[in-house]
């Protein structure tokens, strides 16, 4: 907060404690950002953005980095490259590229593959 207050954007953004809310709060946003500064196995921020239509910010490693080069390759920027990312927020700002509705990556699909997984192993 003192360091969004010291760069002038404390009015323009958000820092809160854990929500339930996250679905709407997505929807009503301009820009995500998932600046994880450690590889994540799995970005599952990227989902949700991409499934609300949402554009995404986050750094090109782990599995935040390999979601958006297969869905959102525009919010990808090198990791812990600060002059990037604010390039990029901004050109994202001014005009995003639309986003596809996600077809993969569906709860039901997990789900189903993850049933399929337990049967083999029982069966087999």
């Amino acid at each position: 907060r003192q360091l969004a207050q010291a760069l002038g954007v404390a009015g323009a953004v958000a820092i809160t404690p854990p929500r339930s809310d996250v679905r709407e709060v997505y929807a009503i946003s301009d820009l995500i950002l998932q600046l994880s500064t450690q590889p994540e196995a799995f970005g599952r921020t990227v989902l949700e953005a991409i499934a609300l239509c949402r554009p995404i910010l986050g750094y090109a490693h782990g599995g935040v980095g390999e979601l958006l080069a297969e869905l959102y390759p525009a919010g990808r920027v090198p990791a812990l490259d600060e002059a990037r990312l604010v390039e990029r927020a901004a050109e994202l700002l001014r005009l995003a590229p639309p986003i596809a509705p996600l077809t993969r990556y569906r709860l039901a699909d997990m789900q189903q593959a993850t049933l399929a997984v337990y049967a083999e192993v029982v069966g087999g």
